[in-house]
């Protein structure tokens, strides 16, 4: 009599190891980057799932599941992720505990739909983020294909306070790395006035204020110096749901909608905290 052994399912995971950890200015945002599955594939903008093994008597099983944009580009060895700590949360302290050498894992799908594929070619890319929204961007920002479907690139990140304004050195290289107005960067804080000189168009936005505010009175346009017209800009907002639900309601009234089937839109959003 033959024995019929029974198929072992596959692991919808794969087990990758910690290379790095940065620690920003702010205490509550780290980074970290890990290790890359060779068949583990992404577009730009687009987020993966990550497992840790936060049950005692289950050491090698990941109990908890997260999603994190990669911030790293598609052809990188490794995976970078950026991440806000909440001190009475169960997975952002475990992962910012992390060290160079600990286990992660990362299941093998990649998800998401806020990525440039959603867009029919326009002159004028508007990147909105709040907080570690920002880090769908990244990935695009270092995409040589962004530069080649779009003019300008408008990166505006919103944060409370000035130390929470990551990655904000290597966007500034990039804006020196590209022509004169081809990346415009501003950074903008609503609790307290942020470092001038970071790019011409900051000047008059250092007081604090809110993206929501300054979309509505039409002073981010006017110090940006490029109108949000529907025909040629393409926007996507990612962060805080309020700052979504928000900038979505004021930017529909102005023409702005997502796409549906068959048909491209010039809006795309997602809600990150």
């Amino acid at each position: 009599m033959t024995e019929v052994k029974a198929a072992v399912a596959e692991p919808k995971y794969t087990l990758q190891t910690v290379t790095h950890r940065r620690a920003w200015l702010s205490e509550k945002l780290i980074s970290i980057r890990v290790t890359r599955d060779q068949h583990f594939n992404f577009l730009p903008g687009q987020f993966a799932r990550l497992g840790l093994a936060l049950d005692p008597d289950q050491p090698q099983t990941p109990t908890e599941w997260r999603a994190y944009s990669m911030v790293s580009h598609p052809d990188q060895n490794e995976l970078e992720f950026f991440s806000v700590i909440v001190p009475d949360g169960k997975f952002s302290p475990a992962l910012a505990r992390l060290q160079p050498g600990e286990a992660l894992w990362i299941d093998k799908t990649s998800f998401g739909f806020l990525t440039l594929e959603r867009f029919a070619d326009g002159e004028d890319l508007w990147l909105i983020a709040t907080g570690t929204g920002l880090s769908a961007y990244l990935s695009m920002l270092r995409d040589t294909h962004t530069w080649e479907r779009f003019k300008h690139v408008i990166v505006i990140h919103g944060v409370q306070y000035a130390n929470e304004l990551a990655y904000r050195d290597e966007i500034l290289e990039m804006v020196a790395a590209h022509a004169p107005g081809q990346l415009l960067y501003i950074p903008i804080t609503s609790q307290e006035p942020t470092a001038p000189k970071l790019s011409p168009a900051l000047q008059s936005l250092t007081p604090p204020a809110r993206i929501t505010t300054l979309l509505d009175n039409g002073e981010l346009e006017r110090r940006i110096g490029i109108t949000l017209d529907p025909s040629r800009s393409r926007v996507m907002l990612c962060g805080n749901p309020a700052m979504v639900t928000a900038m979505r309601a004021s930017l529909s009234t102005m023409g702005f909608a997502p796409g549906r089937r068959g048909v491209a839109g010039n809006l795309a959003v997602e809600n990150y905290w």
